[in-house]
């Protein structure tokens, strides 16, 4: 008597559910999959041996992917990128009005004026003091947010927040040798080159002279 044996890959579901699917862009059934490496006998499975891998597969385009797919919220992720926009963009704000040493009341109100207009919300005046104050004690504060915003921003999104920071540099009447340079490093940061940067500034000098 004589046995055929052998081993190979083998697929099975062992769990079902309902998961975010990046590709469909909506909720959608998922299989969990594992792959075994099973022993045959005269090429019937009889035993596993050892996991070789586990994916899951999205039952309505078949998409797979690797397991944390399952912990992906985009709604929790919007609500994160809101929140890192924001308060960059409070910080760009602070800093551009710190820099030159000298803080004007209209800048401020621009702060307050641009906020509003972004957020359809109103900036107090303790929580423009506080960033104030944060900018003052963390001066790489905006080298860190510089970097935190640039990977989730688009060149429109980049774009904006230059607008923002020179808005905020001529508010007190013109932009200063101090500030400019800071617009200048956050551009480069940005990787926007210095005639898309003069375009920019062009564009929002045009915008304050109507």
């Amino acid at each position: 008597m004589f046995f055929i044996a052998g081993t190979e890959g083998e697929t099975s579901t062992v769990q079902t559910g309902e998961f975010y699917c990046p590709e469909c862009q909506d909720r959608t059934i998922y299989h969990h999959n594992q792959v075994h490496e099973v022993a045959t006998v005269f090429f019937v499975s009889v035993a596993n041996l050892r996991l070789l891998g586990e994916y899951i597969e999205c039952q309505s385009c078949g998409n797979t992917y690797e397991m944390d797919i399952l912990d992906y919220d985009p709604e929790q992720e919007q609500r994160d990128f809101e929140a890192l926009y924001l308060s960059g963009l409070k910080t760009v704000m602070s800093m551009m009005m710190s820099v030159d040493g000298n803080i004007d009341e209209t800048e401020k109100g621009m702060m307050k004026d641009i906020y509003e207009k972004i957020t359809d919300s109103e900036l107090s005046d303790s929580e423009i003091e506080r960033e104030i104050e944060f900018c003052r004690l963390n001066p790489i504060g905006l080298e860190k947010c510089l970097n935190e915003l640039f990977p989730v921003l688009n060149e429109s999104g980049r774009e904006t927040v230059i607008k923002v920071a020179y808005w905020i540099s001529i508010a007190d009447g013109k932009a200063d040798e101090e500030e400019i340079k800071l617009l200048k490093k956050m551009a480069t940061r940005f990787q926007i080159s210095s005639a898309h940067l003069k375009g920019i500034i062009l564009e929002v000098n045009e915008l304050a002279s109507e």
